[in-house]
């Protein structure tokens, strides 16, 4: 009976062993198809990002010194209600017959920033609004623009008092945790999306110091850990719901106010490898662009930092290794202006430094334009910078499907295209209105719980909308 038992249990335990070893064999199995379907798949993915970047070079090696360097800007603009052209010019294009067909289009820029007198306080006014911008340029069969608009946080906000409540970054960073403050960027991105917005110029990941806090007065985070922690947390927020974000400013700022004056940094070697790891840390979450602050800083170049091939080029570019859109701040500031750098001297400047979208708070830019095409004549290394700042932008304008890329099975390429027309009849407009309403209300109830008890009356004034 004994050795009954012993022959079972043996003969169990082996059954067993081969039962497990076939399993694992199987789940082996599995998981190797489960990678080569991954490496398949990410290989596929790679080879139609290819294509994709290809025909977007073949389609700048299309366009004209004009419709080129026009995406070198970011301009202000007319109206709150409907799109306003203001400046023209003549595109010229062969037809199959040999002749030149001119014809008259709206000289459209890169990108508009929306400052308060184009902000309606009608959400509705505003969805329409953004809409005819991008559907005017669509039906010029023109570049759409993309559409950007200042919301950091607190009084630094062009949708206070439209949008919900949002805090001063000092504030969110003492108050939420850094996954608190996804949540609540995330339903603010989800508002600036339902507008119509697809770019917000922020956040800032400058930290606090005694030379800038007068200045940047509770835009920044705080310290270097807070500063990288809830940056990303922004960018990640921003981002994840379609809204690009513009990082700033680098490489800082002092208490001198750039509309004004021009700031000047005392500027160590460890200040600089301060600088420089929070803004690595920072661009890991791969935000849309970096905006270049006016400062100069004396122990490390002579211009300031967004005129600095040392600071766009060297440090920004190489050392940091950011590869996204590199953008000025407005060159129509005091800190150039009153300082030798006019708009002519500044719009070179930056491009031979390595600034890929040059921000001017004019309504109109044919005239920077026009100077920068005489330059290309005069330096025609000037053209190739120009190329590579287009196929950055073009290429965030494709990310975020400002532009479409339909693929054309006869030629196995794709074709680059403008957005279609959207018509904004009530069903749409309703849809993202509740969209808005519905993410507003929601950061209006963080705001409740976490802000309101502790804001003061100013805070509540500004902020909370009642």
């Amino acid at each position: 009976m004994k050795k009954i038992i012993k022959v079972t249990v043996f003969a169990v335990t082996i059954f067993s062993l081969l039962s497990c070893s076939s399993k694992i064999k199987k789940q082996n199995q599995r998981e190797i198809l489960k990678h080569q379907e991954y490496f398949k798949l990410n290989n596929s993915l790679k080879i139609e990002d290819q294509k994709k970047e290809l025909s977007l070079k073949k389609y700048i090696d299309s366009l004209s010194l004009e419709e080129k360097i026009s995406q070198l800007f970011l301009i202000n603009l007319e109206k709150d209600d409907e799109f306003l052209p203001v400046e023209w010019f003549d595109k010229s294009t062969t037809l199959p017959d040999g002749k030149i067909k001119i014809e008259r289009k709206t000289l459209i820029p890169s990108g508009y920033i929306f400052f308060g007198y184009n902000i309606s306080k009608n959400p509705s006014q505003i969805i329409s609004f953004t809409n005819s911008v991008v559907n005017h340029a669509v039906e010029q069969n023109l570049i759409p623009p993309f559409l950007s608009i200042d919301v950091e946080g607190g009084f630094v906000n062009r949708l206070r008092g439209v949008a919900g409540p949002l805090p001063e970054n000092e504030r969110i960073s003492e108050i939420l945790t850094p996954l608190q403050s996804y949540n609540l960027y995330s339903f603010y991105a989800k508002q600036l999306f339902a507008l119509g917005f697809n770019l917000n110029l922020a956040p800032v990941a400058e930290i606090c110091t005694n030379d800038n806090k007068d200045f940047l007065s509770g835009r920044s985070y705080g310290s270097e850990i807070q500063a990288i922690e809830y940056a990303t947390k922004s960018i990640n927020a921003y981002q994840n719901s379609n809204v690009g974000c513009v990082v700033k400013h680098f490489p800082g700022n002092t208490n001198i106010d750039p509309h004004i004056g021009l700031p000047k940094i005392d500027m160590s070697q460890q200040e600089f490898d301060q600088i420089v790891k929070v803004f690595s840390e920072v661009i890991k979450s791969n935000p849309s662009g970096v905006l270049m602050s006016h400062a100069i800083v004396p122990s490390f170049d002579k211009h300031p930092a967004c005129l600095s091939k040392f600071w766009v080029t060297d440090v920004l570019r190489n050392k940091i290794g950011y590869d996204g859109i590199i953008f000025s701040d407005d060159i129509f500031m005091g800190a150039l202006i009153n300082n030798g750098y006019s708009p002519k001297v500044a719009s070179k400047l930056a491009i031979l430094a390595g600034v890929n979208c040059i921000m001017i708070s004019e309504k109109k830019f044919g005239r920077w334009m026009e100077l920068l095409i005489e330059a290309c004549k005069e330096d025609y290394s000037l053209i190739f910078r120009i190329d590579e700042s287009v196929f950055k932008i073009l290429k965030y304008k494709l990310r975020h499907n400002i532009i479409q890329a339909e693929f054309d099975k006869i030629s196995n390429s794709y074709l680059i295209k403008a957005k279609p027309v959207y018509k904004m009849d009530d069903s749409l407009l309703n849809k993202r209105r509740i969209i808005f309403d519905q993410n507003k209300l929601k950061s209006e109830n963080i705001y409740k719980k976490y802000f309101y008890n502790s804001a003061s009356n100013e805070e509540k004034k500004g902020l909370f909308v009642e």
